[in-house]
């Protein structure tokens, strides 16, 4: 068998490559195209050789022979210059995209190579995987939960738009963030660990599992997460979490025990307040006769008589037990009085004007911000201001006359609410006291310092006035009561006037 020399061999590589060459003169004559060159340029016949290469490649890649044209010029001065440049054709309907580059050799400035290398299919799943991941990047940024992505060093792979979101970052901190800034000390360690068991979701997984995180400014936000450990080929190589933030949903829950607590109260009320208009009705009646007869007695024994003190304390207490009576029927009630457009800050304006110059008020310090747009509520100006007045003689006492008393009004609920808030910076009230301060005749105070009845008649007109009253307080910090009533319509507006 004959011995192949080493032109042969060259040539047998160039003629069994599956890529394309082409010896190309710098006048873009073609000299030489193999095989593959030849299926690519759709030339699978005939003699190519001294065709011109634009006419070979189109006149649609003008500028590729312009870039090869140009450096052309410097070959002499520069060895080994080399220019690529990407090529599309349509065969058959078929897009075809090819890798061309122009190679000057250094040893020959007679020609230069053009080596054509397709490129369709690497191409096309490019192009596949930037839809994928444009795809997926589009949903993760529109998850209405914060994603978060980290590597086993702890540094971030990925942090969505809501994770910025919720958590106060911005872009660039994400460059130095760790993954654990974003837990409380030691959190991030026991949530990789349980992930690891089989006992929160399976291997590998844990499940709406409720944390806290922690934001940018450092204050705690409490989240349902799920996540799982990234796997490659069974090696851990990251993590990931999916944060629901939980806020919204725990003060609808919030909201939803109060108003149940409410409902609960509202019910108990009513039937204490039946119970004490007839205690009321039955008490009446003996007290205008125990304090008839006793003012006759005293008429005429006269006040220098030895049981005249006696008869005085059995009046005064007889009128007390009147005053208590009064606050029965209110509470339950048993009065009746007009409703008509009032203006909260006026009625709180009024109350302040009593009640400022008294002695027990001198020395607390009031901040008042009324909101001047305040809208009115259907409402009675005089039984409002009981209700304001209660309030804030209690705050008074609860601060033994010495404090901060803040009285604010504003608009809530899309305007549909009209609130006064009134915050004192009392001893507060114990936790175990607080579902009990509505009650008729539960009171805080000494005895005979007060009836117990002002919070109860004041949650009854309220009441009547279809608002709500609720009340927080933290110990050795003070107490705040907020008011809410509902505004006035515009037709319920026409119909007061008409």
């Amino acid at each position: 068998m004959e011995e192949l020399g080493p032109y042969q061999y060259l040539y047998t590589i160039l003629e069994q490559t599956p890529n394309g060459v082409l010896v190309v003169a710098p006048d873009h004559r073609l000299i030489h195209i193999n095989p593959a060159a030849r299926g690519f340029l759709e030339a699978s016949c005939g003699d190519l050789t001294d065709a011109p290469l634009e006419q070979i490649l189109g006149k649609d890649h003008g500028d590729f022979f312009l870039l090869i044209q140009d450096q052309a010029k410097l070959q002499g001065k520069k060895k080994g210059l080399k220019i690529r440049h990407e090529l599309e054709f349509s065969h058959n309907g078929t897009l075809c995209i090819l890798d061309a580059v122009a190679v000057f050799p250094e040893s020959c400035p007679d020609y230069y190579l053009l080596y054509l290398i397709d490129i369709t299919q690497q191409k096309t799943l490019e192009g596949e995987l930037r839809r994928r991941n444009s795809f997926f990047q589009n949903q993760i940024d529109s998850s209405v939960d914060g994603i978060i992505a980290s590597d086993r060093q702890g540094r971030i792979m990925l942090f969505n738009k809501e994770a910025l979101s919720l958590l106060g970052y911005d872009e660039k901190d994400l460059e130095t963030l760790h993954v654990k800034a974003l837990y409380n000390e030691g959190v991030a360690y026991e949530l990789k660990k349980r992930m690891r068991s089989k006992h929160f979701g399976g291997k590998g997984k844990l499940l709406r599992h409720e944390m806290i995180v922690k934001h940018k400014d450092g204050h705690d936000i409490p989240v349902s997460f799920s996540g799982g450990i990234i796997y490659d080929q069974g090696e851990e190589i990251g993590t990931f979490g999916l944060f629901t933030d939980l806020r919204a949903i725990q003060q609808v829950e919030e909201d939803l025990q109060q108003a149940q607590r409410l409902l609960m109260q509202s019910e108990k009320m009513a039937g204490l307040g039946r119970l004490a208009a007839g205690v009321a009705h039955e008490i009446n009646n003996p007290m205008s006769g125990i304090m008839l007869y006793a003012n006759l007695i005293k008429e005429e024994l006269g006040n220098e008589h030895k049981v005249a003190c006696d008869l005085d304390t059995i009046i005064h207490e007889a009128e007390r037990c009147k005053v208590i009576v009064a606050d029965l029927l209110e509470f339950s009630h048993q009065t009746s009085y007009e409703m008509e457009p009032t203006n909260l800050n006026e009625v709180i304006r009024k109350t302040l004007s009593i009640l400022q110059h008294q002695p027990l008020f001198h020395n607390i310090d009031f901040v008042i911000d009324l909101d001047e747009d305040l809208p009115t509520i259907y409402g009675n100006s005089i039984r409002l201001n009981q209700v304001v007045m209660n309030i804030i003689v209690n705050a008074a006492q609860a601060m033994d006359g010495n404090g901060r008393l803040v009285i604010t009004s504003k608009v809530r609920a899309n305007k549909d609410l009209a609130e006064v808030t009134i915050q004192d910076s009392g001893h507060g009230i114990p936790p175990e006291l607080l579902e009990k301060i509505f009650d008729p005749f539960f009171s805080t105070k000494a005895t005979g310092e007060g009836s117990g009845l002002g919070l109860s008649v004041s949650y009854a007109i309220v009441k009547e006035h279809k608002g709500t009253i609720r009340v927080t307080s933290t110990p050795e910090k003070g107490t705040t009561f907020s008011l809410r009533f509902p505004v006035v319509m515009e037709t319920l507006m026409g119909e007061s006037h008409g």
